[in-house]
């Protein structure tokens, strides 16, 4: 029985990379600057902190560089006229601060403001165009609810939660350059559009209570279109594990799938959005006091397919400390 419970993460993952192969987009030939962020899973019942009554707090910071052209699921290295006039580079970073408040074991809510720095860089007849910008960017609201903790046959432990929230269209979606020439909305620190957010996770302590693993599936959707852009439909599953080394630092492995659908609207670029990627992000956490803890991941695609052709990350980086009182 315990053999079988190790083993379920692996069965998972087999499951849900199946699941892809299922997909497919169309190959087409423009392409996109792209937007992304770290895929990391981060949320409190991953970190190992059962929910209860109090507040938490967590600062996130997030790095990631797509500079790689993709075409579908192959790299894009242009020559003459073609890189004359083609995307080259997005630099993000982002500052996410989290607060969290557990009314008791079961129910939540959550705030979470996020702080982006980008640059973009591409190139028009030769000569480079660039966009630089730093601003606040789409805040999110959630409540949450989990059941308590349910003893297994085996002698662990398992939990199932929920969320489901709103995400608020605080930032701008109208910045320009010093030429005056805007930056493409999936560029923009704001989609201008409220999201549905929504989610469900199971999380298995098991029997020697030093190891957890944990799936959780996650949707975010645009409740409808703003000023002729509307953002693609996200869908995404984490699968992760976490154990102890020590009292203080704990190892971590997650394997993070995302789906999205292409953007529609005007001012959107249909044939160039959307995708699927599967990535692996190994990391550590490291217990500071009993309430605080640091953590940081390193992600790598180990799979990415992009509808027509998009700037991609060859890898992206999270760290950040946890805290509750």
């Amino acid at each position: 029985m315990k053999h079988n419970n190790h083993l379920m993460p692996l069965k998972v993952a087999v499951l849900v990379c199946s699941a892809f192969e299922l997909l497919s987009y169309s190959e087409q030939a423009q392409a996109s600057c792209g937007s992304s962020f770290c895929l990391v899973n981060t949320d409190w019942a991953v970190q190992g902190a059962w929910m209860e009554r109090g507040y938490r707090y967590d600062l996130r910071f997030e790095t990631v560089r797509q500079n790689q052209l993709m075409r579908g699921f192959k790299k894009v290295n242009l020559t003459g006229f073609e890189a004359r006039n083609a995307e080259q580079e997005t630099d993000s970073r982002r500052w996410l601060l989290n607060v969290d408040h557990g009314i008791n074991e079961n129910w939540g809510v959550s705030a979470a403001i996020p702080f982006i720095d980008r640059r973009h860089q591409h190139a028009e007849a030769g000569q480079p165009v660039s966009w630089n910008f730093r601003q606040i960017g789409d805040a999110r609201i959630t409540a949450r609810y989990q059941t308590g903790l349910q003893d297994t046959k085996d002698g662990g432990a398992a939990v199932v939660g929920a969320h489901v929230g709103i995400k608020l269209a605080t930032g701008k979606f109208d910045i320009a350059n010093l030429t005056g020439t805007k930056a493409e909305r999936s560029l923009q620190p704001g989609t201008g559009t409220n999201d549905l957010l929504a989610s469900v996770y199971y999380r298995r302590v098991l029997s020697d209570i030093a190891t957890t693993w944990f799936v959780q599936a996650n949707l975010e959707a645009p409740l409808q279109e703003r000023d002729g852009f509307k953002p693609g439909r996200k869908i995404g599953v984490d699968l992760g594990i976490r154990t102890l080394w020590t009292s203080s630092l704990s190892p971590m492995l997650q394997l993070n799938f995302q789906q999205r659908a292409s953007d529609s609207g005007i001012y959107a670029e249909p044939a160039d959005s959307g995708g699927r990627s599967l990535s692996i992000s190994p990391g550590l956490s490291y217990k500071i006091t009993p309430q605080t803890h640091a953590y940081g991941f390193v992600q790598v695609p180990v799979y990415q397919h992009v509808m027509g052709q998009q700037l991609s990350p060859k890898w992206a980086a999270t760290v950040g400390i946890q805290s509750h009182f």
